[in-house]
């Protein structure tokens, strides 16, 4: 005898549903989707100072209780990542976390993004940013021999007293200075920010901004190489605040500028150069520039070449340094006055 069974309609679509519902491929909630964290600071391309930089995004969205992946890579593709952090606790509005461990000098990448309840969001857009360490190089590099920032609590120069800031190398006492070795440079410049200068000075001496001589070739007051930036008050003197001492190979030039309305708040470039200007003088000419503005200017004749070139901030030698000055970003180069 053959038996017929039968089902319902409605039996049918409830196993159905029963199927679905069990099956590995059907959502057990609604999908989350977590939008990708805003690169804010760093500004990209900006230059930061110090090894263990603050990243900071702005927050996500698309769920609670996000937490937040870092990473820093030396290549945008992140292929060598250098640095990175799982976990970071969401902020109110922006999220950061500070770099661990340290960088070296260069140029970095970096991307963030949020996860919460097994979710992960996309990352954020790659941003970049660089830590520049400085250096010191025997052969130019780009015409330059030193770049020295002196923001990252440290110089590639010899350091004699002073304190590292977070504006700079300042000076403590007229001892203090920075020295630097370069080679032999007959044609060159040396520039650098200098800032908490003031009128009258700190103590009503003579005060040097810079000096350049030959540590071969005897003591610093009778070295037949020696030049220097001098910064008098109206204290001291009654003109000439700014001087410009120049001897090259025992030929002595000097000149003098009338300015003394410093700004302490007030951040002043000043940039030496000497050696030859074959469009401006058949001599050897040094001249001192200011915020850009030509203030002091002599020609000679002998070459600038000491057997040992050294530069410094300040005047350690004669205990004339500027006591309360704050230096940063020093650049020494060469100049290629035929090219």
């Amino acid at each position: 005898m053959t038996r017929k069974f039968g089902v319902s309609l409605a039996t049918t679509a409830a196993c159905l549903a029963l199927y679905s519902a069990c099956t590995s491929d059907a959502p057990t909630m609604p999908s989350t989707t977590i939008t990708a964290p805003t690169p804010q600071s760093p500004a990209t391309g900006a230059s930061v100072p110090s090894a263990t930089p603050t990243l900071t995004v702005g927050n996500a969205s698309g769920a609670t209780g996000l937490t937040y992946r870092f990473e820093v890579a030396s290549d945008s593709g992140f292929s060598s990542i250098l640095a990175s952090a799982e976990g970071i606790g969401q902020g109110s509005v922006t999220t950061s976390w500070v770099v661990s461990p340290a960088l070296s000098g260069g140029m970095f990448y970096w991307r963030a993004r949020a996860q919460a309840q097994g979710t992960t969001g996309p990352y954020s857009s790659t941003a970049s940013f660089s830590y520049d360490t400085g250096f010191a190089s025997n052969k130019p590099i780009n015409n330059i021999l030193v770049s020295d920032p002196l923001t990252t609590g440290m110089s590639v120069g010899e350091v004699g007293g002073g304190e590292f800031r977070s504006r700079g190398w300042f000076v403590t006492n007229a001892n203090s200075y920075i020295r630097y070795q370069i080679p032999t440079t007959p044609n060159g410049f040396v520039e650098f920010d200098v800032t908490n200068l003031r009128n009258p000075n700190p103590r009503s001496e003579k005060r040097n901004l810079m000096i350049m001589w030959d540590p071969t070739k005897g003591e610093y007051t009778e070295n037949p190489f020696r030049v220097h930036i001098a910064k008098f008050d109206t204290n001291l003197v009654n003109f000439g605040y700014l001087r410009l001492r120049f001897i090259a190979n025992g030929q002595e030039t000097n000149d003098r500028f009338d300015f003394f309305a410093w700004n302490p708040n007030q951040v002043y470039h000043f940039r030496l150069e000497w050696g030859a200007f074959p469009g401006e003088v058949s001599s050897q000419r040094a001249k001192v520039l200011m915020d850009g503005r030509e203030i002091l200017l002599r020609n000679y004749d002998n070459i600038y070449n000491p057997s040992t070139h050294w530069v410094e901030l300040g005047m350690a030698p004669r205990s004339e340094s500027l006591e309360q000055a704050i230096y940063s970003n020093v650049v020494i180069g060469v100049r290629r006055p035929n090219n």
